[in-house]
C-alpha cells in the first residue's frame, strides 16, 4: 500500500503511478492501493474503511489550462 499521511498528491503520484488508490471518506488518508480496483478496495476494507473514495492515479502529470469563460 502506498501511504501518505499529509495527502500531498504529488507524493501519492510518485508512489502510486498507475495504481488504484482508496481514500477514507473524509479524504484525509490513503487506506489502500493496488493494480486493480478490487485489490485497493480489499486493502481499504482491511483498514476498516467500508466506503472508500476511489481514484486511479495517472501515469503522467500533464498540465491543463482550462479555456477562459469570459467573453472578449
Amino acid at each position: 500500500m502506498c501511504y501518505n499521511e499529509n495527502m500531498d498528491f504529488t507524493q501519492i503520484h510518485k508512489k502510486c503511478k498507475g495504481l488504484w488508490v482508496a481514500l477514507t471518506a473524509d479524504e484525509k488518508k490513503v487506506v489502500g492501493s493496488g493494480s486493480t480496483l478490487k485489490i485497493a478496495i480489499e486493502e481499504a476494507k482491511k483498514e476498516g474503511e467500508q466506503d472508500p473514495i476511489m481514484f486511479k492515479v495517472p501515469t503522467k502529470l500533464i498540465p491543463y489550462i482550462a479555456p477562459s469563460t469570459q467573453s472578449q
